[in-house]
């Protein structure tokens, strides 16, 4: 239970402090700050500050290790503070990210105490620590609900209890676990010819090993949504898998064969060839797809949970400085957290002034870098391999223990691949008459960067949507806790998904559709600035309707969009006309759709998503145009007031349209941007919306 809060904590407070770190610097820019008050999100610089602060003490916590480590209370003593952190968190969402710091720092303390007085339990704490928080991803579809307390669980029937009375009786129940068996410790303990357990010891090298693991397992590995995203195989595919390799290292029989594999290579090279294992499996996974690279991620989660028995060294130090090495775990993931937001944020670092200014060049070059972090991190993980020559620590156990292991194993994965399964699409209630909408949902965040998915899928609902195009969607990324927005949205909508990725196969462009989808591909635009990219998605709504005409109709071809932003100046100098991004994006995106429907132009086509400039710039004004490139498309938003189609809104005060949704061969019934108070809390962007009917002659209410 202690590594199942631990991992939990670790996602929710990177994923909190980003996004109120963000928030804080927006506050910091707005125009009229008083007006921001109740506003979802909004948090002032000082209290980021201050909990910034409160992590970092408490991660020391574990230092206490070296004074309390032979006290016999101490592990219910950090247990106890590791309850009352999660109770907290849930119940006073005003200091839940402290809380949840508490919970991290308790959590390591107690960590640090299980590895010296308990070693043999270390691998398993991390390993069903991950399972479990794999499990609860999976029952929330991707979404870990146990940090919302409102949250009403179902246990039998109709019956429910809210997540936050759950919570704080699971922290009950864990501090009462603890304290019985401190007791049973001690009478043990009194027994004639006890004989203590060894000691265990985590030196500099495993510090650093067990960074690298649990940044490896926290980006990748055990998220199945994001092991699902490198692979390009469904997600309810890969968890019963993932949930496989997490656990299979406990079984003894596992380890004892690992044992005779690895006493077959020399101890000098060992290492070295596990590493080179882990890597290449890393590699399969990234650069290929299908079922050999989903195959490939299982067997290195497997990999890498077998490593966690190297980095333990068990005997009697006469120092055991556990508690004061532990804290460089810290510093190794965090070390990597950080090279894995420039990934996705390259575009966004800001000039540094000297001696600093080759620091944001740095920074911005990590772009396309996941899977060299990857490789650092699994380095890291293999380096008490590569030191230790001389020992193989994996011991096989009794038949029972493999049995029993084994049947857990069978149990939770048949369980995950279960609760993976989605419900049935819902389709169109007229699939004569549909509405379209295009939304941005930056990242899963409101403007202020409260956590806005369910608000999102309210207002999706409420617009009748039958087609969504939805821009910067993440899908696993540790910034927004680890959730496949695409996937959550999706089943929460009851539609299917098409997701295509712009950065690092995690963050890109999403289609829902209640119409069949009959086909998808996605193209990266040139881009020097955030990677632009446009999904084409094919719809049959035909296969809905008993048409005669339907063979000669085609499909319904969707084109969801995000160009880059346009620039003023590069390294001081004005950037010209024709070296804007945008202007090679959008040549590129209209030869793309030429290609595909030239010379006839008979097909019917929406095209949409974030542009990036507004109605005044030369490439809305190409658009406009009658030309071959694009003939006869349509604005439809271009007949209202300039004040109604505002799609953008920043927190200087200004707003600007970006957003459009432009038709071709389609009759428009009508069209709408959602100003609506819900839609302002939900993104700093607005859904544009139109109403369509399937082809001409069909008859649709206005």
């Amino acid at each position: 239970m202690v590594g199942l809060f631990l991992i939990q904590a670790i996602r929710f407070v990177y994923a909190s402090l980003y996004a109120r770190a963000s928030s804080a610097d927006l506050v910091q820019r707005a125009v009229d700050r008083a007006a921001l008050e109740g506003v979802p999100g909004v948090v002032e610089l000082t209290t980021v500050q201050n909990e910034i602060i409160a992590l970092g003490a408490l991660l020391l916590l574990p230092i206490l290790a070296l004074v309390i480590g032979r006290w016999r209370a101490s592990l219910p003593f950090a247990v106890i503070l590791v309850a009352l952190g999660r109770s907290l968190a849930i119940q006073t969402p005003d200091v839940e990210v402290v809380a949840a710091s508490l919970v991290i720092g308790a959590g390591l303390l107690y960590l640090a105490l299980v590895i010296i007085r308990r070693p043999a339990f270390f691998p398993v704490m991390i390993l069903v620590g991950l399972a479990g928080d794999q499990l609860i991803r999976v029952l929330g579809n991707t979404q870990d609900y146990t940090w919302q307390g409102g949250y009403q669980v179902a246990l039998v029937g109709t019956v429910t209890i809210a997540m936050d009375i759950l919570i704080s009786l699971a922290a009950i129940v864990l501090i009462l676990l603890s304290i019985g068996l401190w007791f049973v410790e001690q009478r043990e303990a009194r027994a004639e010819g006890y004989t203590p357990p060894p000691r265990g010891v985590l030196n500099m090298w495993g510090a650093l090993a067990l960074g690298g693991i649990l940044f490896l397992e926290l980006t990748v590995l055990a998220l199945p949504n994001v092991a699902a995203r490198w692979s390009g195989v469904e997600y309810t595919g890969v968890v019963p898998w993932m949930l496989a390799a997490t656990l299979l290292p406990l079984v003894p029989e596992i380890r004892e064969g690992a044992r005779r594999f690895a006493g077959m290579f020399d101890g000098a090279w060992r290492g070295w060839l596990w590493l080179l294992l882990l890597g290449l499996l890393l590699v399969v996974g990234r650069r290929y797809d299908g079922i050999p690279a989903a195959v490939a991620l299982a067997l290195a989660q497997f990999v890498v949970g077998l490593t966690l028995w190297w980095l333990i060294q068990v005997g009697e130090p006469r120092r055991n400085l556990t508690g004061l090495t532990l804290p460089f775990a810290v510093v190794s993931f965090a070390l990597l957290a950080a090279g894995e937001y420039f990934t996705y944020d390259y575009a966004y670092v800001r000039d540094l002034a000297p001696p600093y200014d080759q620091v944001d060049d740095f920074l911005r070059a990590l772009r396309g870098m996941g899977l060299g972090l990857a490789l650092v991190a699994a380095l890291l993980t293999a380096l008490p391999m590569i030191l230790a020559r001389r020992r193989i620590p994996w011991r096989g156990g009794r038949a029972s223990y493999t049995f029993l292991t084994l049947l857990l194993v069978i149990a939770v994965s048949a369980g995950g691949a279960a609760a993976a399964a989605g419900s049935g699409v819902r389709r169109p209630v007229d699939p004569d008459c549909l509405r379209v909408a295009t939304f941005n949902i930056h990242g899963g965040y409101s403007q202020f960067f409260d956590p806005n998915l369910e608000r999102v899928a309210r207002l999706i609902e409420q617009s009748g949507a039958d087609v969504v195009l939805l821009q910067e969607v993440e899908t696993g990324r540790l910034a927004s806790f680890g959730v496949d927005q695409a996937l959550w949205l999706a089943r929460r909508l009851r539609m299917e998904s098409v997701f295509f990725p712009q950065n690092e196969e995690l963050q890109g462009l999403a289609v829902l559709s209640r119409i069949p989808v009959a086909g998808s591909q996605g193209l990266l635009l040139p881009s020097e600035g955030n990677q632009a990219a446009v999904l084409h998605v094919e719809l049959a709504p035909e296969r809905l309707v008993a048409d005669p005409g339907a063979a000669s109709l085609g499909g319904l071809h969707v084109y969801n969009a995000w160009l880059g932003f346009r620039l003023a100046e590069r390294n001081g100098q004005p950037i010209p006309e024709g070296e804007q991004d945008q202007n090679r994006q959008m040549r590129m995106l209209l030869d793309w759709i030429a290609t595909v429907h030239g010379p006839d132009w008979t097909d019917r086509i929406l095209l949409g998503g974030t542009f990036n400039f507004g109605p005044d710039s030369p490439l809305y004004r190409f658009l406009r145009m009658d030309n071959l490139a694009n003939p006869g498309i349509q604005d439809p938003f271009a007949s209202l007031r300039e004040e109604e189609t505002m799609t953008v809104f920043l927190v200087n005060g200004t707003a600007a349209r970006y957003d459009y949704l432009w038709t071709f061969n389609l009759p428009l019934i009508g069209m709408l941007i959602d100003h609506s108070p819900e839609a302002a809390l939900a993104s700093d962007h607005r859904p544009a919306i139109v109403a369509i009917a399937r082809r001409d002659g069909v008859t649709c209410q206005p």
